[in-house]
């Protein structure tokens, strides 16, 4: 059997150093390293460095929340391969070698990508799998031209007998993909993101305009 398809395990996988190391962005972001696995780059989202209050209230969670995404959307084309979770707080995904979206500002990207994007979006949608946090650093886009969504972990998955709390929370993520993703094209072809966000009509509005208010209280408590 093929190195890259035989089962990773964490161990075997530590016993390398590391391709890179990118670390969390804050205490409770998981930190990303990369390793070798056959002819696989392996992508390993570790929470174990995090206090102990971030990976017991936070990491658990999200690493649970993030393999059933994964899990829901294998073969869906434009999402990185998941290659399975690795303990309570761990998983891997092959490493994609693409620069996140925000880093092509002021640069042109290569054609297609916000339709491609928006196929992968509808695809996940049709699945069942709304990501409620489509950002620029989760979008990553090959000179090549591919394009791939990493970062399931705000995700919800509908699964196959969902309660009417679970459909309504998949349809507030699923407005939010499409808030985010108008929002993402505008700003690349020029436009004003507020008004494309209008042209999803006053559910979108409404919802955007919550969001907005939310982020601002937020900053204040932080003290920005």
């Amino acid at each position: 059997m093929p190195a890259d398809e035989t089962a990773l395990d964490l161990q075997v996988l530590e016993r390398q150093e590391p391709l890179r190391t990118i670390p969390g962005r804050n205490s409770t972001k998981a930190d990303i390293l990369v390793y070798r696995h056959g002819t696989l780059q392996v992508a390993l989202k570790d929470y174990r460095p995090r206090p102990w209050w971030v990976r017991l209230a936070v990491g658990r969670g999200l690493v649970a929340r993030e393999t059933a995404a994964y899990e829901a959307a294998r073969g869906i084309a434009g999402v990185a391969r998941f290659l399975g979770r690795l303990g309570p707080l761990c998983l891997a995904t092959e490493w994609v070698d693409g620069r996140p979206l925000r880093e092509w500002a002021g640069e042109e990207l290569p054609g297609g990508v916000f339709e491609k994007l928006r196929a992968t979006l509808d695809r996940l949608h049709e699945a069942g799998i709304a990501l409620g946090d489509v950002h620029h650093r989760d979008v990553l886009v090959e000179a090549s031209g591919r394009v791939t969504l990493v970062d399931l972990a705000t995700a919800v998955t509908l699964g196959d007998r969902p309660g009417a709390m679970r459909s309504r929370i998949f349809r507030r993520l699923q407005l939010q993909d499409e808030i985010s993703y108008v929002r993402l094209a505008a700003r690349f072809s020029g436009e004003d993101p507020e008004q494309a966000v209008m042209s999803l009509g006053p559910e979108a509005a409404a919802a955007h305009a919550r969001g907005r208010r939310l982020k601002r209280a937020l900053k204040r408590l932080r003290g920005r």
